[in-house]
Parts: structure tokens; sequence; C-alpha cells
């Protein structure tokens, strides 16, 4: 359970290793998730190449560690910023300064896009929401900050599709009605589109002929009057 190596001793054993890790005051605690999560960031930082060098996003693919798991012999692949994500989520929102937590954001945003591209949307979401959870709501009323509304929609998006692919119904009309209330018109419609394939994917084609219509009439798109019946076209004749 123990091993020693260079000075260091390192308890192997998970209950040890967990004992200890409780044994920190949550204080502590937090404050070594946030070193190790802006360390590791640092790391995904510096491996950018002089073509992606403006975006996290282009980093992410390169720096995969492999993370051995304690049942059995199954080895999961994570990118090294998911694991710095997760580490500064261990922390949460409230123990981050204010003029950070749009930097943290981003890296839930990333990480939620890799998830999604890889299908694991359940995962995805939980990255998208924890993004959601640190910008808060005040983006959306700020009319100066035009990029951080943008970005804000993009972590919503990112959340309704996600929850869209697990058929979480519920999650679906709340992320996808948040940005309908927040946006214009014409930055909501993947919203829209996301809401209304939910509702078909449930089967639920009263609530699909609402928002259609509810769409349409938004779109100023005329509504043309119903076909007469056949009997009063026969009366007519």
């Amino acid at each position: 359970f123990i091993e020693v190596a260079g000075g260091l001793v390192r308890f192997t054993h998970d209950l040890i290793q967990q004992h200890v890790y409780e044994s920190i005051e949550l204080e502590q605690r937090r404050t070594f998730h946030i070193e190790i999560g802006l360390f590791l960031g640092w790391k995904v930082s510096t491996s950018r190449t002089s073509s992606d060098a403006s975006s996290l996003e282009g980093a992410v693919g390169k720096m995969y560690i492999s993370e051995s798991k304690s049942q059995g012999s199954v080895i999961t692949e994570r990118s090294l910023l998911s694991i710095a994500t997760d580490h500064i989520n261990h922390a949460g929102p409230e123990f981050v300064e204010q003029s950070e937590r749009k930097s943290f954001a981003v890296w839930n945003l990333e990480v939620g896009k890799e998830l999604s591209a890889r299908c694991d949307f359940g995962c995805a979401l939980h990255y998208y929401e924890q993004g959601i959870a640190f910008v808060g709501n005040e983006v959306w009323v700020d009319e100066c900050d035009i990029n951080g509304k943008y970005f804000c929609l993009d972590l919503y998006e990112g959340a309704a599709e996600a929850a869209s692919a697990i058929r979480n119904d519920t999650k679906v009309k709340h992320y996808t009605n948040v940005i309908i209330r927040n946006v214009p018109l014409d930055n909501s419609l993947p919203a829209w589109i996301t809401l209304i394939s939910s509702l078909e994917s449930h089967g639920r084609h009263l609530e699909i002929l609402e928002k259609g219509i509810k769409l349409i009439q938004l779109l100023h798109i005329d509504i043309p009057p119903p076909p007469p019946s056949p009997t009063a076209v026969m009366e007519s004749m």
C-alpha cells in the first residue's frame, strides 16, 4: 500500500488516498485543485503551435494521457485540458475570482465540444453546465459585452444539443427557452430547431404545432387560411 521513491512516500490504495484527501481542510483542498488545474492548463497553453495559438481548441486533441481505472483494467483517454478543468470545477465558481470565471467557462466549453464530437453527450452536458455555472446569468443582460453574450450562447446551445441527444426533454426546454428569451431571433433559430427536434423525438405533435406557429409568426410569415371543406365546395356549386 506504500511506495517510497526519491524521498517521497506514495499511498497506492484508493481508500488510503481518499482518507488523506478528506482529512485536508475544504478550503485547502480547493486551493490545491485550483493550483493543479492552473498548472495543467498552463501545460496545454504552452503546447499550442503557432497556427492555433489563438485558441485552446487546437490544443485539446494533442494532449492526451492514459488514466487507469481502479475497477479492472479499463483504460480511458482524457485530454489534459479536461483533467485541468475537472480540478477547477472541484473548487467551484464561488472559490474563483470573478475576473477569472469566464476563462474557466471557456475550458468547460472546449471540453464539452470535444466530448460532443465523440458522441459522449452525457459527459458533454456536464461540462457545458459547469461552464454556465461559471459565467452565471449576468452576461445575458450586459448589452456592452457582445462577445461575452455570444460566448454564453455557445454554452447554452451546446447544453441544449447534448441534452437532446440523451433525450432529456426537461433540460432541452430549459436551455432553449433561455436562449430564445435572451438573444435576437436570428441567433436563436438553432435553439428553435433543437427544441422542435426534441419534441418530435418524444412524439409531442401538438407542442410541435404550437411552437411551429409561434416561430412562423415571429418570422412574419403569413399563414394561409385553411382550404374550404368539401361540403362548402359542393354547396357553392
